[in-house]
């Protein structure tokens, strides 16, 4: 055997023996999961709806209750008992719940404008517009408060679904198939499959709350303007989280700290605080560091993961969480895979009826495709879905279809009179090009889809790409290389498979 085709021969067994055991126990230890996970079609997971928290979080509402308290003192209305509204949720209440003595004091109250509509309040320098409603159920009045959607920013929304986006590819790799989107309602939809409960999806979003930095509970700056969070370790302090702010933010944490040295600057997500590191020095580049003592390596980027997952502009709850079960009953799976073997099946025995030797060699390189296709998806964590499946086996027929070609330049060149092996080598040369162009073309479609569909579609155009390129390799590479080394020995004996009545001396 030529020395080429020895080291070409290990370099496909190394690889199929390496994507074998990644399929296998290898891959479930490493990965502490199965290799290629299963899309929300195919298993199952959780859909959530997000939407934009406007509540209030305690210390803002016990500043309104002091000062509405303040105004009905003022009028002479008895002083009413104050509670929360609703039930304590990411940090916040509905609003207040407030028992007069009567029904009577209610009227005045409102009378004197006590609960207007619209109500503009100075919470320590930060002016928020607050939205009021209210009703009366004896002598109780139940006050909702919300904060003005236009306090925030206009594209609050579609910000916070990119961060989101990015949160769910770092916690779950960049082929993990969620569907993340915005529907008609204004709501962010996300699915994730394989997650089964709340706080499953909620661990894989890592949080979706707004981050603030307050001091004497006074926010002085916002999470959404940083630009940098990473964790480093210092000889002296240990791991520590280095972070830095862009534009406006930079600026601001200049004056902050330089204003605020050997105070404490609380680091909160949502009215949950994380953190309460104390101002050492001024700041005067807009970057700097928290120090967390003898926290571990774990916890430190637990830390900083949980800030740079609440850069958002605007806080989120869960509207509603939803199990999802999978789309595909288990028979219709069984009949989709299924189809698949026969699929495989029927090309295998097609190459092996119309070009034997060759067309056996062909197929040989079919199955290393197929192990290189899910060894790739199990290397960069994807998920299969039916859509998946359908991409993989349209990038199988195509693999077939370059075969074909192969064979078919292979036979040109020998009618033209050339030996078998000067015919194999031509007729894989003439045959690139057209391959390659076809390919592309292939891929660029896919990538339009990847870039411009959602959950699905993404699925179809990532295995669709990732089966084209793979079959290239495979047809170009791999099918020669069997195919070389099968007629090595008498190259003339094989012309027949290839059409040839009888080998023409050059």
């Amino acid at each position: 055997m030529r020395h080429d085709l020895r080291w070409k021969s290990a370099l496909i067994f190394l690889l199929v023996l390496v994507f074998v055991l990644l399929l296998g126990p290898l891959g479930k230890n490493l990965f502490k999961a199965e290799p290629v996970r299963l899309g929300l079609d195919l298993q199952g997971g959780i859909e959530l709806l997000l939407t934009p928290d406007y509540r209030l979080g305690e210390n803002v509402l016990a500043k309104v209750s002091n000062e509405l308290l303040s105004k009905l003192t003022a009028a002479n209305i008895p002083s009413p008992k104050i509670a929360y509204l609703g039930t304590l949720d990411n940090g916040r209440y509905d609003g207040l719940n407030i028992t007069f003595n009567s029904a009577a004091d209610i009227q005045r109250a409102i009378n004197i404008g006590a609960f207007p509509a619209r109500y503009k309040f100075d919470f320590f320098g930060e002016i928020k517009n607050l939205n009021l409603e209210t009703k009366t159920v004896g002598n109780r009045l139940e006050l909702t408060i919300l904060q003005d959607a236009k306090d925030f920013p206009e594209d609050a929304l579609e910000r916070s679904l990119a961060v989101i986006e990015n949160r769910i590819n770092e916690a779950a790799g960049q082929m993990a198939e969620a569907d993340v989107r915005i529907d008609t309602n204004n709501r962010i939809n996300v699915q994730l499959p394989g997650i089964q409960s709340l706080r499953e999806a909620q661990d894989v979003i890592m949080a979706t709350g707004r981050m603030t930095f307050r001091i004497d509970g006074k926010i002085v700056l916002d999470g959404a303007d940083m630009k940098e969070i990473g964790v480093n370790y210092q000889a002296t302090e240990g791991y520590v989280i280095h972070f830095a702010f862009k534009g406006q933010g930079a600026r601001a944490l200049a004056k902050v700290t330089r204003e605020n040295v050997n105070k404490n600057m609380g680091v909160y997500l949502d009215e949950t605080e994380l953190m309460n590191p104390v101002i050492e020095e001024p700041l005067k580049d807009g970057s700097g560091i928290i120090k967390l003592g003898n926290a571990s390596k774990e916890q430190v980027e637990k830390y900083a993961l949980l800030m740079k997952s609440g850069a958002l502009p605007v806080s989120l709850k869960v509207e509603q969480s939803t199990q999802v079960a999978p789309t595909l009953g288990e028979e219709i799976i069984r009949q989709s895979i299924f189809s698949c073997i026969i699929g495989i099946i029927l090309v295998i025995v097609f190459m092996l009826i119309f070009y034997g030797v060759p067309g056996l060699m062909a197929d040989f390189a079919l199955i290393a495709y197929g192990v290189f296709v899910l060894g790739v998806m199990a290397l960069f964590r994807g998920v299969l879905t039916l859509p998946g499946i359908a991409g993989f086996i349209l990038s199988l027929g195509m693999a077939v279809d370059a075969n074909i070609i192969i064979f078919e330049r292979i036979k040109d060149e020998l009618r033209n009179g050339k030996r078998v092996r000067a015919a194999v080598e031509g007729g894989f040369h003439r045959a690139f090009g057209t391959i390659l162009d076809s390919n592309l073309t292939t891929i660029i479609s896919a990538a339009v889809l990847f870039f411009f569909g959602t959950g699905p579609v993404k699925g179809f155009a990532v295995t669709l790409i990732i089966g084209v390129a793979i079959s290239m390799f495979t047809a170009i590479f791999v099918t020669r290389v069997f195919l070389e080394w099968r007629i090595d020995q008498d190259p003339d004996k094989y012309a027949k498979y290839f059409g040839a009545k009888e080998v023409v001396q050059p």
